[in-house]
C-alpha cells in the first residue's frame, strides 16, 4: 500500500462505470439488482454499509457471493490489470490530524483525480522536473500522464506538484486573454466563458501562498498552445515562456479588450446556441475598474444554462446570461489585481503595469491605480442601500432588497443586476477588502435567511418571480422558466457556494468582537454537519453538486461534486 500514489487509489477506491469503460471494462453488475457505482472498492463497501447493520444475509449481493467467484474475480482481474503502483500515499498534517469529516472530504481528492484518455490535460513543458510519464498502450510512446481535476481539493491535502501541473497545462491554453470552459482533447477548445481565467489566477495566488516557496511557479516555463491570437492551436508546440508573463497577458488582453468570434460558430458547435451568442467580447471598465462583458445571447460565468425547449421558446435564450459586470468576476479581479502589487513589491512579478494602445500612441495604467479604482467604486456602484434618495442608485424602481449587494452591473436586462444569488460571497471571501463590515454583516444575514437551504444555497432568491427550485432536465412543457432544464441556476440550491458563505461569515465575525465569533462558529459546525451526516450515508462517499429546494434530492444532479467537496474541505481549514 505504501508504493500507491493517490492517482493509484483512484484506481483502487473509485471510478464510476463511465471511466471504467473508456478502459474496456465496467462496473460489477450484480444479476437481478443493480451494478455498483463504483468499479474499485467503495462500490463495495458503500453496499455492505447497507448489509452489515442488520445482517442482512438476503441481500442480493450476498446471493452472489455464495453462488460463484464471480465478484472475487472482478476484482482481482481489474487490479491485475491496472499494472503496479509507484510513489508514496503522503497527507499533510491538515489531513492525517483532521476529524473524520476531514478526512472523508479529503480522499475527494483521491476520488476526483486521476488519469484518463479522453480528458487528459494538454502537455506541460517538458522542461518541469517531475513531471510524471508513462509508455502509452495506444501509440507504444512514452507520454505524460498528469492527472487532472474539475475544481480545487489538492492544495489544502499536500498534493502540490499535482496542483502545479493543472495550473501549468492550462496556462498552456490562454488564448484571447482567456482560459478555456472546454478543452476537447485539445483540439476543439471553447473560450466562450469569462470567468475561468479569473479562477484559474485564483488559484496561483492560493498556490503562491499555501506551498512552500509557492512563489517559485510564476517562473516555471509554460507550453503556449497559442503562441498569439492569431495562430491556430500547436499541441505539439515548441514555445515556452514563464507563468509571469502568461499573466500578463491575460490581464493585459482585459485592459485592452477582448473582442472574437468562436472558432467553428454554428450550430456543429452548439445546436442550442443563437448566432450572435457566438460573439465574445471582454474588457475593463476605465472609469471604475470592473471587468465587463458578454450579451443577452450568451452565458460566461458558471451560471451557464442556455435554453434548449423549442416547445417553451426558450431555445437559445441564455437563463442567466448575467452580462455587464458579473460581481464575482470583479471580486476575483480585486484580488488578482491586489495580490499582483504586492508581488511586484516583493520583486517576484516583473511587471508594474499593463499597457494599452489608444490611437497610434501606447500608455499605462499601474496595477496600484487598477486596484484603486476598483476599491473606491465598487460599494458605490454595488450595494443596495437602505437610503432611497441614493444618488448612486440609476433604477431605483427595479429595487426589491436592500441592504445586499447587486449581482451584476449593467446587464442588458436591468433587473438581473437586483437579484439576490450568491455570487457576491464569492466577492466576498477572495477580496474582503471591498467590504464594509457592518454592511457585509447585514448582507450575509438576508443570504442565510433567503438563500441557505439544508446543504446548499439557493441560485435566486426565492421571492424572485422566476424561481423555480426543482430542476428536471428531462421536462419538455411549454413552462418557459423551467423547461428542459431552464431553471439549473434560478432556485435549485447548490453546495459549493456554501463554502463561501460560510468562510466569509467566519471572517467578517471576527470583526464582530468575541461573542458574534463564538456564535458563528456554533453556526457553522451545524451546518457543516449536515454535510458529514450526508457523506456518511451518501453511496457514492461524495457531497453531491445540488439538490432541489429545502434540501430533496435531484435525480439531475451530479452525486459527487469535486468543488462541493473542496469548499467544505476549505471551511474546515478556515476553522
Amino acid at each position: 500500500m505504501s508504493k500507491l500514489t493517490l492517482a493509484d487509489m483512484n484506481m483502487l477506491l473509485y471510478r464510476c462505470d463511465a471511466e471504467e469503460r473508456e478502459d474496456g471494462g465496467g462496473c460489477y453488475n450484480i444479476p437481478s439488482w443493480l451494478p455498483l457505482n463504483y468499479g474499485g472498492l467503495q462500490g463495495l463497501m458503500s453496499v455492505m454499509a447497507e448489509i452489515r447493520p442488520k445482517n442482512y444475509l438476503g441481500h442480493p449481493l450476498c446471493e452472489n457471493l455464495r453462488q460463484g467467484d464471480w465478484l472475487m474475480n472482478y476484482v482481482s482481474e481489474r487490479l491485475l490489470a491496472k499494472g503496479g503502483a509507484l510513489g508514496e500515499v503522503s497527507y499533510i498534517s491538515f489531513v492525517q490530524n483532521g476529524s473524520s469529516l476531514v478526512k472523508q472530504l479529503a480522499l475527494g481528492s483521491v476520488q476526483m483525480c486521476g488519469v484518463g484518455h479522453r480528458w487528459a490535460l494538454p502537455t506541460i513543458s517538458p522542461h518541469l522536473k517531475d513531471v510524471p510519464h508513462h509508455l502509452s498502450d495506444v501509440t507504444n510512446q512514452v507520454e505524460q500522464c498528469c492527472v487532472a481535476l474539475a475544481a480545487g481539493l489538492l492544495l489544502l491535502t499536500g498534493r502540490h506538484l499535482e496542483a502545479r501541473n493543472i495550473i501549468l497545462a492550462f496556462a498552456g491554453t490562454l488564448h484571447h486573454g482567456l482560459i478555456p470552459s472546454l478543452l476537447g482533447q485539445g483540439s476543439s477548445m471553447r473560450y466562450n466563458c469569462r470567468d475561468a481565467v479569473w479562477w484559474w489566477l485564483q488559484s496561483i495566488q492560493e498556490y503562491c501562498t499555501l506551498v512552500p516557496n509557492g512563489v517559485s511557479i510564476l517562473k516555471c516555463p509554460v507550453r503556449r498552445m497559442y503562441p498569439t491570437d492569431v495562430s491556430g492551436p500547436q499541441p505539439t508546440g515548441a514555445w515556452d515562456q514563464p507563468l509571469y508573463d502568461v499573466i500578463q497577458e491575460a490581464l493585459q488582453s482585459h485592459m485592452q479588450g477582448i473582442r472574437f468570434r468562436e472558432t467553428d460558430a454554428g450550430p456543429q458547435l452548439d445546436s442550442n446556441m443563437s448566432d450572435e451568442g457566438f460573439n465574445i467580447e471582454v474588457g475593463v471598465d476605465q472609469t471604475t475598474g470592473f471587468t465587463y462583458g458578454g450579451n443577452r445571447f450568451n452565458c460566461g460565468t458558471w451560471m451557464n444554462k442556455m435554453g434548449e425547449s423549442e416547445k417553451a421558446h426558450n431555445k437559445g435564450i441564455p437563463a442567466t446570461p448575467r452580462d455587464g459586470s458579473a460581481v464575482e468576476i470583479v471580486g476575483l479581479c480585486k484580488s488578482t489585481v491586489h495580490w499582483i502589487v504586492k508581488l511586484h513589491n516583493d520583486g517576484h512579478f516583473p511587471y508594474a503595469a499593463v499597457n494599452i494602445p489608444s490611437e497610434g500612441q501606447t500608455y499605462s495604467v499601474s496595477y496600484v491605480e487598477w486596484d484603486f479604482k476598483i476599491q473606491e467604486n465598487f460599494e458605490k456602484k454595488f450595494y443596495i442601500s437602505h437610503d432611497p434618495q441614493d444618488p448612486e442608485e440609476k433604477q431605483p424602481a427595479l429595487v426589491h432588497k436592500r441592504g445586499i449587494y447587486k449581482d451584476s452591473l449593467g446587464a442588458s436586462s436591468p433587473w438581473c443586476d437586483y437579484q439576490l444569488r450568491p455570487n457576491f460571497l464569492i466577492a466576498m471571501m477572495v477580496a474582503p477588502e471591498l467590504f464594509t463590515v457592518e454592511k457585509a454583516w447585514e448582507a450575509l444575514g438576508v443570504a442565510e435567511k433567503k438563500l441557505m437551504g439544508p446543504l446548499g444555497m439557493k441560485t435566486l432568491d426565492p421571492d424572485d418571480m422566476v424561481y423555480c427550485g426543482v430542476y428536471d432536465n428531462n421536462l419538455d412543457d411549454d413552462n418557459f422558466n423551467r423547461a428542459k432544464g431552464f431553471n439549473y441556476h434560478q432556485g435549485p440550491e447548490w453546495l459549493w457556494p456554501v463554502g463561501y458563505f460560510l468562510r466569509a461569515k467566519l471572517y467578517f465575525a471576527t470583526k464582530m468582537g468575541k461573542r458574534t465569533y463564538d456564535e458563528t462558529v456554533n453556526l457553522v459546525k451545524n451546518i457543516v454537519s449536515r454535510h458529514a451526516v450526508h457523506l456518511e450515508r451518501s453511496p457514492w462517499k461524495g457531497l453531491p453538486e445540488l439538490t432541489n429546494e429545502n434540501g430533496q434530492h435531484c435525480p439531475f444532479s451530479c452525486e459527487c461534486q469535486a468543488s462541493a467537496m473542496a469548499t467544505i474541505l476549505e471551511v474546515l481549514y478556515d476553522l
